[in-house]
C-alpha cells in the first residue's frame, strides 16, 4: 500500500510538473493573431543596438501533439468539479412550442447543473449566491426603475438551493438562507425565475448571442458583421439614405444607417436642410451629443490665425479627431452646408483594416514599435491643455482593439531622450497602407449632404482647397461618444443586422482568418519584407 501511495504522489508531482512545462512552453498567439506583443516581447533578449534578438525555436509535431494532449488532460482533470452527485434531484425540460432542444437539470444545495444532450461537455454549474443576485423579481428590482433594491453584499455567504422547478418562462428557484427580509412574505417564500434565454446563454447554445446584445461594441458586431474595405470596395457598398426616412419613428432607414456605421464605418445621408440645426437633429436622432472644448457643435471653415489645422484651406492628411482626449469621440457627423470652392475633397481610409493586416505581424522585432511605441498628442491653446500618449496599433490578451493615428495633432516628447528611429519605420509602413490611393475613397460633398463615420476605425482627411479664388467650404459637425453610441445600436431590430451580416456571427478571429486571404494582406507582407527581409511567408 505504501508502494502504491507513493507511486501515486510520483505520478501526480510529474503530471503537475509537465503541465507547468507545457504552460511555459505555450505560445502566445490567439486565432486572430498575437496575444500582447508587449508581453511577449518582454520575454525576448533582444540587443537594442544591433536589433539581434534569438530566434525562437520550432517545436516539432510531435512536441505540439504532446502539448495539446497536456491541455486536454489539463481541462479533463477539472471536469469532475461538474459531476452531478447521486443524490441530486434531477429531470429534463423540453418545450414543444419552441426549437429549443432539451435542457437536463440537476441540483443540490450547493449547485443547479444545466445540461445540453446535444453538446459534448455541455454541462454547466450555476452557483446560488451568483443566481440570487441575479434576481429580477419585482421584489429585487424596482418595476419603474429597474434597479436593485437590495445591496449584493446582503446576500448570505451560506445561501443554498431548496427548489428547482421547471416553467415554460423558466425555472422557479427558491433558496435556503435567502436574504432574511425576502425570506418570506405573507407565509410565502421568494421565488426567483431564471428565464430559459439565460439558460441557453449559459450553454453557449448556438444563436443565443444574439438574443441579448450588451452595449459593447464585440457584442454589436456580432451582429451586424463588419465589412473591411479599399477604395474599390467601398464606393460599391456605401450607402446614401434620405434625410427624411432617416428621421421618421421607428423606420428602417434610421436602423440602416446604426448598422452601416458598424459594418463599413462610414455612410452619407442626402436631401439634408441646409440650415444651421440640421445637424443638431441629425446627431440627436441616434443619442446625446458629445460635447467638447470646440463646443456641442462645430463648424470646419478656413479662417484666420485658425486655432486648428482643420479650420485653414491647406491639405489635411489622414488622421483621427481628438486623440488627446481620454476617450476620443467615437461617431463625427459632417453636414456641409457649401462646398463651392475649388477642391476640398474628403478623404476616408479604413484604419482597422490596416491595423488588423498588421496585427500578426507585430511581434517581430522590426515592426512591434508600432504596438509598443506611445505616440504623445496635446492639444494647448487659449486656456485649454489636453494630453494622452497611444500605441498606432493597441491590443490587449484577446487581441487587437483599435488603431490610433493622427500626425497633425501629436504634441511634443516630454524628454528628448527617447529615441524613435525604430518606431519611424514600421510607421511608415502604417502610413503607405493607409494613404495608398487604392484605399482612399474620395468625395467631393454637395451642399445638403451628412457623412457619419466612426472616427476610432475610419481615418479622414481633405484636399487643400481654393478659399480665394471663389465660393466657400462649410462643414458643420458634432461628436457622439462610444457609450451612447454602442447603447443606441444595442437595440438594432433582430433580424436587420443578421440579413446583411448573413448566418455567420462575426468573430475577431473569423476576420483575421479571411483578411489572411485577401490580396490586401499580400501587399502587405510585400512592405513588410522590405524592412524585415527575414519575414517567411
Amino acid at each position: 500500500m505504501l508502494s502504491l501511495a507513493r507511486t501515486s504522489r510520483a505520478r501526480a508531482a510529474a503530471a503537475a510538473k509537465a503541465q507547468a512545462k507545457a504552460v511555459a512552453c505555450r505560445t502566445a498567439h490567439t486565432a486572430d493573431g498575437p496575444r500582447s506583443p508587449r508581453r511577449q516581447r518582454q520575454r525576448q533578449n533582444t540587443d537594442s543596438e544591433t536589433g539581434y534578438r534569438p530566434q525562437q525555436r520550432r517545436i516539432s509535431a510531435k512536441e505540439a501533439g504532446q502539448q495539446q494532449q497536456q491541455q486536454q488532460t489539463s481541462a479533463a482533470r477539472y471536469w469532475p468539479k461538474l459531476e452531478i452527485p447521486r443524490e441530486a434531484k434531477r429531470f429534463t425540460f423540453t418545450d414543444e412550442t419552441t426549437r429549443r432542444g432539451p435542457v437536463r437539470v440537476a441540483w443540490t444545495d450547493k449547485f443547479l447543473f444545466v445540461e445540453d444532450p446535444a453538446t459534448e461537455n455541455g454541462r454547466r454549474a450555476l452557483k446560488p449566491a451568483t443566481l440570487r443576485d441575479s434576481c429580477a423579481c419585482p421584489k429585487c428590482r424596482d418595476t419603474s426603475s429597474g434597479q436593485k433594491t437590495y445591496s449584493s453584499v446582503e446576500i448570505p455567504v451560506d445561501i443554498g438551493l431548496q427548489n428547482v422547478k421547471p416553467t415554460k418562462k423558466g425555472l422557479e428557484i427558491t433558496f435556503l438562507h435567502d436574504i432574511p427580509r425576502f425570506a418570506e412574505d405573507k407565509g410565502k417564500p421568494h421565488v426567483m425565475l431564471l428565464p430559459w434565454e439565460s439558460v441557453d446563454l449559459s450553454l453557449k447554445r448556438k444563436g443565443m448571442e444574439d438574443v441579448v446584445t450588451l452595449p459593447r461594441q464585440r457584442s454589436v458586431l456580432r451582429r451586424t458583421g463588419v465589412v473591411y474595405w479599399d477604395r474599390e470596395t467601398i464606393a460599391q457598398q456605401v450607402r446614401r439614405i434620405d434625410y427624411a426616412e432617416f428621421m421618421k419613428d421607428d423606420s428602417e432607414a434610421f436602423w440602416d444607417v446604426i448598422i452601416d456605421i458598424c459594418r463599413f464605418g462610414l455612410v452619407y445621408l442626402k436631401n439634408v436642410p441646409r440650415d444651421e440645426e440640421s445637424i443638431v437633429r441629425i446627431t440627436t436622432r441616434i443619442a446625446n451629443i458629445r460635447e467638447t472644448f470646440y463646443g456641442r457643435t462645430f463648424d470646419v471653415r478656413a479662417k484666420p490665425n485658425a486655432e486648428n489645422v482643420a479650420y485653414t484651406s491647406g491639405f489635411l492628411g489622414l488622421h483621427q479627431d481628438l486623440l488627446y482626449l481620454d476617450p476620443p469621440p467615437m461617431i463625427q457627423v459632417l453636414h456641409c452646408m457649401d462646398n463651392s470652392c475649388a477642391g476640398g475633397e474628403s478623404l476616408f481610409s479604413d484604419g482597422e483594416r490596416v491595423g488588423r493586416l498588421l496585427w500578426p505581424f507585430l511581434t517581430r522585432h522590426r515592426m512591434a514599435p508600432l504596438a509598443e511605441h506611445h505616440v504623445p498628442y496635446q492639444y494647448g491653446k487659449n486656456g485649454y491643455h489636453y494630453f494622452s500618449s497611444r500605441r498606432v496599433i493597441d491590443g490587449n490578451d484577446s487581441g487587437f482593439t483599435n488603431v490610433f493615428w493622427s500626425p497633425p495633432f501629436q504634441g511634443r516628447y516630454l524628454s528628448p531622450v527617447k529615441d524613435i528611429r525604430r518606431w519611424i519605420e514600421p510607421a511608415r509602413i502604417f502610413s503607405s497602407l493607409i494613404n495608398d490611393p487604392a484605399a482612399i475613397h474620395e468625395e467631393k460633398m454637395e451642399p445638403g449632404e451628412c457623412v457619419l463615420f466612426d472616427n476610432l476605425r475610419v481615418l479622414h482627411g481633405r484636399n487643400a482647397f481654393d478659399a480665394a479664388g471663389g465660393g466657400a467650404r462649410w462643414l458643420r459637425g458634432a461628436y457622439i461618444a462610444a457609450e451612447d453610441f454602442l447603447s443606441r445600436a444595442a437595440h438594432i431590430p433582430k433580424g436587420m443586422a443578421e440579413k446583411y451580416r448573413g448566418e455567420q456571427p462575426w468573430a475577431p478571429a473569423l476576420a483575421q482568418k479571411a483578411l489572411r486571404q485577401t490580396a490586401w494582406h499580400e501587399d502587405a507582407v510585400r512592405r513588410i519584407k522590405e524592412l524585415d527581409p527575414a519575414l517567411e511567408d
